[in-house]
């Protein structure tokens, strides 16, 4: 047992209610259900069939994030689908975006979103949605027969179980198996209204495109590493700011296929940050034979090692340290994904002075350049950590040089 066990959530098997349409294992984080005060939500799920899956909804005050890619995260560029999402400032004019190569959607706050069709489905697609608060509230909209509106407001932490009314919502959809397809059929009559709407929309496309919203659209671009066969090539990653202003996420896969180490120790002052360690095939993400090691400490002289044999997600809250990440045993691949809920990923280090004192140096993604290319941001290729002519690597940080 270590004092750090609390920050550390393993996975459940989890039972997904749509049959046929999405692959039977999933892996979710329900944010303070899962670790008490965490500030996000996220999941990972594969569909591997066509179907329609949500309604119309916001969020208040809270952005949340859609990423759609291959289901296996060593392939994750394999990629054969057409999604269609509807989106909108105003709810009577929602567009449809369609999607046909691995992306992440920005859905800013208050934005109305919903349903997802996954109009074909070729090649298993995997879906994850990140949502930035430590409970999944989502707000939709009912019209009484009398033209009066309500706004019904559906929590895990508010609402009960469904199936079991001595246990709360956690968001796992097994209540609406059958009106998903069936808005009828649905108990509530404020969700029946929603999943009718949804049906609408899929049905007659929506209102005509403007093309306004497809700033939030991020295509991942091809990303190649030189870190040898050590992780999975190409790979995907959203960095935030630095490819989407105004982004309040950060965070991306890389699947390591050998041991190595990553990292040095650091912390973040302002922000949480949410590390996943599962399996690299999202249709079975609990398949995992591994064994990992991270520090963890709030104190950068009295660190601790976890050792993570399961697939988990460890917390790790503002002003803990921690690093580095030792992946010691890989006998399959494992797919790490840092999730960390700011636009720009920054990090605190210390190093000594000469006098034995220490200093506390501040990075951000945003401000680290390439090497080779200082108009270009950093990506953490490895090309400079191999290169022995260079003094500088991982980056380096700039200015402009007045002349004279």
């Amino acid at each position: 047992m270590s004092f750090y066990d609390e920050y550390v959530y393993e996975l459940p098997a989890y039972e997904l209610p749509r049959e046929g349409a999405t692959a039977p294992s999933a892996a979710f984080f329900n944010g303070r259900q899962s670790i008490p005060g965490s500030s996000v939500q996220m999941g990972f799920t594969v569909v591997t069939k066509e179907m329609t899956e949500g309604f119309p909804h916001f969020h208040h005050s809270r952005e949340e994030y859609y990423m759609f890619s291959g289901a296996d995260l060593c392939n994750f560029f394999d990629f054969d689908a057409e999604i269609e999402l509807w989106m909108g400032e105003d709810p009577d004019e929602m567009e449809k975006l369609t999607i046909t190569k691995p992306m992440l959607v920005r859905i800013p706050e208050n934005m109305w979103h919903g349903p997802i069709r996954y109009k074909r489905v070729g090649k298993p697609v995997a879906f994850s949605a990140c949502f930035m608060d430590g409970d999944l509230g989502k707000i939709t909209r009912v019209i009484r027969e009398d033209d009066t509106v309500e706004y019904p407001f559906y929590s895990t932490e508010l609402n009960a179980c469904r199936l079991d009314a001595g246990a709360r919502c956690t968001g796992c959809g097994k209540c609406v198996r059958d009106y998903l397809d069936d808005p009828a059929a649905a108990p509530d009559p404020a969700l029946a209204g929603a999943f009718r709407w949804a049906r609408e929309l899929v049905e007659t496309g929506g209102a005509p495109a403007t093309g306004c919203y497809d700033q939030y659209l991020y295509e991942y671009p091809v990303e190649w590493h030189s870190f040898g066969d050590m992780y999975a090539n190409p790979r995907g990653k959203f960095k935030g700011i630095t490819q989407m202003p105004g982004s309040r996420f950060f965070g991306g896969f890389s699947v390591a296929l050998k041991p190595n180490s990553m990292e040095v120790p650091h912390i973040h002052t302002v922000n949480d940050e949410y590390l996943w360690f599962i399996g690299s095939n999202l249709a079975d993400p609990l398949d995992y034979d591994g064994e990992v090691e991270l520090m963890l400490g709030w104190d950068p002289e009295h660190m601790e090692k976890l050792t993570l044999t399961k697939p988990c997600v460890v917390r790790v809250p503002a002003n803990m340290w921690h690093c580095p990440i030792l992946f010691k045993r890989v006998d399959k691949p494992i797919a790490f994904f840092p999730l960390y809920p700011d636009g720009d990923w920054s990090k605190i280090v210390r190093r000594p002075r000469a006098d034995g004192s220490d200093e506390y140096l501040f990075e951000a993604a945003s401000l680290r350049k390439c090497v080779y290319n200082t108009k270009k941001y950093c990506v953490y290729c490895g090309k400079c950590y191999r290169d022995k002519d260079l003094k500088v690597r991982g980056g380096i940080f700039t200015y402009k040089k007045k002349e004279g």
